[in-house]
């Protein structure tokens, strides 16, 4: 950004403080940045009450403790931004990307956060979602308030949500696949068609909601399994050719629970939020495959390889990964890009890891809690931010 359009931004600021403040003299006006591109700025604790954001691109913004309650950051891109203990109540969050952002106890009470799509004029396009959709996939929001919040189909998936209140907001057909629900409150929320698949969820959240009729380990999709032959075939075509043939397998919440890809050749597919629980991946191929926050609780990777693999997110609760290949990929062939496999805010609860290596994988934000290892699981691995360090000390 130039010198100019920064002062604007800060004159655009000051000018919204002395309208906050009714200021006798009547300089004061409210901020209108909608379209602005405010990346990576530092807006930490300022009152940005009613602020017109409309569109704007806050990527990776400094917005701790900011004020936003009845802000429009509606089609705003929010991704990566720190907006711990941020005041959001009654914001227009619509058709907003908030994917990877820190929210920990901020304050969405009334938010809207249903899909709104922002119809481009001119120059002006919003740098939030552009199908209108509201994500705020893998965001750390421990103990956020979503108290009386509108979020039908707003996308949470993979995002930590622990000890969070939901108390009468409508969750209809929201999506909460991967989701760190323990401690959560869903007092009076409207939850018909919401998705749970794979959610961490304590006993009591789980009784509740399975009372209600939840499906709480459902996808809510119709089952892929019947044609998964005929796309593993063409997806093995389009591996040979290199994407000159055939067509690769490009899958989201689908429910393929307990299916068996032994043995299959799965490199650079793509399996993203899908029910996978219990299924067979032993001895299959899946370099460079892309499985992030999907249910993978107890499936088999026995001998596979999942080397340059995403699997952030991904729920791996007693998943079977002896002898797994983890490495990284050599993408130039002389060792000067590396691909790494990535584990990053994965739950390995009680996995069996013995004889597999996790050193260079990405293991930022990973419960290795209780795995099975053996005595090269763990060297020359990066255990930095990982969770559960305590319990794989000892090899099984």
């Amino acid at each position: 950004m130039d010198e100019r359009y920064l002062r604007a931004v800060r004159d655009a600021l000051v000018r919204h403080q002395q309208w906050l403040l009714r200021d006798p003299a009547g300089q004061g006006r409210r901020a209108d940045l909608s379209f602005h591109d405010l990346t990576g700025l530092g807006l930490n604790r300022i009152n940005l009450a009613v602020a017109k954001l409309t569109g704007a691109r806050l990527t990776r913004a400094r917005l701790v403790g900011t004020v936003l309650s009845r802000a429009d950051l509606y089609g705003a891109d929010l991704s990566k931004a720190d907006l711990s203990g941020a005041q959001l109540q009654n914001a227009d969050l619509r058709g907003a990307r908030v994917d990877g952002a820190k929210l920990q106890s901020a304050n969405l009470q009334g938010a809207d956060l249903r899909r709104g799509m922002v119809l481009e004029g001119g120059e002006f396009r919003a740098a939030g979602n552009s199908d209108g959709a509201t994500t705020f996939v893998g965001c750390s929001m421990t103990r956020a308030v979503l108290t009386s919040c509108r979020m039908a189909q707003c996308d949470f998936s993979g995002s930590d949500l622990s000890g969070a209140d939901f108390t009468d907001s409508d969750l209809s057909g929201a999506i909460l696949i991967g989701a760190d629900l323990s401690d959560a409150t869903m007092r009076r929320a409207t939850l018909d068609g919401v998705l749970m698949c794979g959610a961490r969820l304590n006993e009591e959240l789980r009784t509740a909601l399975e009372r209600k009729g939840i499906d709480v380990d459902g996808t809510g999709a119709t089952t892929a399994a019947a044609r998964m032959s005929e796309l593993i075939s063409a997806h093995q075509l389009w591996v040979d050719k290199g994407g000159k043939g055939g067509e690769r397998i490009e899958l989201q919440r689908v429910d393929l629970r307990g299916y068996s890809f032994a043995n299959q050749l799965l490199c650079g597919s793509v399996m993203r939020f899908c029910g996978l629980r219990g299924a067979d991946f032993s001895g299959a191929r899946l370099m460079m495959a892309d499985l992030s926050y999907s249910d993978l609780r107890d499936a088999d990777f026995t001998s596979a390889d999942l080397s340059g693999c995403n699997l952030e997110g991904a729920n791996l609760t007693g998943a079977k990964l002896w002898r797994t290949r983890l490495r990284e990929v050599d993408l130039s062939g002389d060792g000067t890009r590396l691909w790494p496999t990535n584990l990053s805010r994965a739950r390995l609860t009680g996995a069996d890891l013995r004889d597999a290596s996790l050193a260079g994988v990405l293991l930022r934000g990973t419960d290795l809690t209780a795995i099975k290892t053996s005595f090269a699981t763990l060297k020359g691995a990066d255990l930095t931010g990982v969770l559960g360090q305590q319990a794989v000390a000892q090899p099984a």
